[in-house]
């Protein structure tokens, strides 16, 4: 589903992505894991077209992208700030996201994918700023499985979440993997982790499977 081919990435002199080549696969969920520092987010940034890609390329769907403004709104991504419009309800700010990126669901529809991620009742109608660092990263996940696109890429998606609620998020994730879609996150909860298909990690700017 998404090929990456010799993808380097560096600030100033220091090497972060070192000639990175790797597939990953439809049905499937891959965990990157490693400490603070190693690059984890810039990977993430680099292979959904948020950073600019400096060497190397990316095949997604057998194609090369070229035009990043497209391919990046195939990507349900869920940011580690969450992304969220402050002032605007968590049902709002999903139905943002399917604006930019030319999809239609009811109020209904939305509030059921809010539904599934804890955020019911009087919680749909607040201000996201308003909500708790628990609550508005599942906005942030839910916003992206409303897009229901092919690859889901997550920072740190339970970063905020209590054990029962990270397994959850996990839960939604393997339900998605099932329907054929392919999912990244990055995450420093290595039991998490490893309930995931496939572990990875950054060495010295290099992708190596830990699990597979």
């Amino acid at each position: 589903m998404l090929e990456i081919k010799k993808i380097s990435h560096h600030y100033h002199e220091q090497q972060v992505l070192n000639q990175i080549s790797f597939t990953f696969e439809a049905g499937k969920i891959y965990a990157i894991v490693g400490e603070s520092g190693v690059g984890k987010s810039t990977f993430l940034s680099v292979i959904s077209g948020l950073d600019f890609l400096q060497t190397g390329e990316i095949w997604y769907q057998t194609k090369k992208v070229t035009n990043f403004d497209c391919y990046r709104r195939q990507i349900g991504y869920v940011f580690q700030a969450f992304n969220l419009v402050p002032y605007l309800s968590a049902v709002e700010n999903v139905r943002l996201a399917l604006d930019i990126h030319a999809k239609v669901k009811t109020i209904a529809q939305i509030k059921e994918i809010l539904k599934s991620v804890g955020i019911v009742g009087q919680t749909l109608e607040k201000k996201c700023a308003d909500l708790s660092g628990g609550q508005q990263q599942r906005v942030a996940i839910a916003r992206a499985v409303a897009l229901d696109e092919k690859l889901i890429i997550a920072d740190e998606p339970t970063g905020n979440l209590d054990k029962n609620n990270a397994k959850h998020v996990l839960e939604i994730f393997e339900h998605l993997k099932l329907e054929g879609k392919c999912i990244i996150m990055v995450t420093h909860d290595r039991q998490l982790a490893n309930q995931t298909d496939i572990v990875l990690t950054l060495k010295a700017g290099e992708l190596v499977v830990l699990k597979d």
